[in-house]
């Protein structure tokens, strides 16, 4: 790869457009750094940084979490995971939402990795936690509108879950091999 980077956009002007709890749209008007003639209209989603949890027990099973997503109107199977609250870590909002969405607790949580989930339009990044020695050690704490059934998988069949379609959703998916590139 070259050592030239491409310079980048200058925003000249944004405009919020819609705000909702876990977004707000931008409508931005920016300038490429290399023809200043070129000129566009662009739509941003300002979104909060999100984490996945890779929770493994003793046994070396992975607490997942099942519920209905209204994106894709259907029941998936995921790792839990959810918003980075302001001012906190990939790592305390990975154990926070583990705590919530399945009452599992555990140790030695790492950072293995981080992807933005979409830059095309999207300003956040998802960064994926490991956690060890997972027990349900507490009560799910779930959020109002939250409806989730916990199961454990042994990590020896996740790749065949994603192979076949079990497993689908994108950043699970870089979750996992996220796992499969952690030399910690």
């Amino acid at each position: 790869m070259s050592q030239d980077k491409l310079p980048p956009w200058i925003v000249e002007s944004e405009q919020s457009l819609l705000k909702t709890k876990i977004f707000e749209i931008y409508g931005v008007r920016a300038r490429s750094g290399q023809q200043a003639d070129k000129v566009g209209d662009f739509a941003v989603a300002k979104c909060p940084n999100w984490v996945n949890v890779i929770a493994l027990t003793d046994t070396n099973e992975v607490v997942l979490v099942e519920q209905h997503r209204h994106g894709v109107g259907e029941v998936t199977l995921e790792i839990p995971g959810g918003m980075v609250d302001a001012g906190e870590t990939f790592l305390q909002a990975g154990l926070r939402e583990l705590v919530e969405e399945t009452g599992f607790t555990g140790h030695d949580a790492e950072l293995i990795g981080v992807v933005t989930p979409n830059p095309a339009f999207q300003t956040n990044r998802c960064g994926t936690i490991l956690v060890r020695g997972a027990q349900r050690t507490e009560e799910m704490n779930l959020d109002p509108m939250e409806e989730i059934k916990v199961h454990t998988m042994p990590l020896a069949e996740m790749s065949q879950a994603i192979r076949t379609g079990l497993i689908h959703h994108a950043l699970v998916v870089c979750a996992f091999h996220h796992l499969a590139l952690w030399d910690g």
